[in-house]
């Protein structure tokens, strides 16, 4: 009589593990190309029917945009001092979180 460890352990199936973690990752980037080209062959069409509808919503978006591009900045450039090192709020901030991850 042997025990179940010993069956798990005198019987190495190590290429039934590689070729089943092979398999199940060629499957799985089989799958996403081919849903990529799907998208990509629809997007093409698409592209071609639309034509200058697509571009004038696009010059309009692009607009829009422009204006909100100034308070983002604010806003990264604010979030960066207060993190920053070099700052008395950002050694501050830094200074806590290490207490309370430490």
């Amino acid at each position: 009589m042997s025990t179940t460890s010993d069956e798990c352990t005198g019987n190495p199936q190590w290429y039934a593990f590689l070729c089943s973690s092979l398999i199940t990752f060629f499957a799985g980037l089989l799958l996403v190309l081919t849903w990529r080209i799907f998208a990509w062959l629809c997007y093409q069409n698409k592209r071609g029917r639309a034509g200058s509808q697509q571009k004038a919503i696009i010059h309009t978006a692009k607009k829009a945009t422009d204006a909100e591009i100034g308070w983002v900045t604010e806003a990264k450039d604010w979030a960066g001092e207060l993190i920053s090192g070099q700052t008395t709020t950002g050694r501050i901030l830094v200074g806590v979180v290490f207490i309370n991850y430490a």
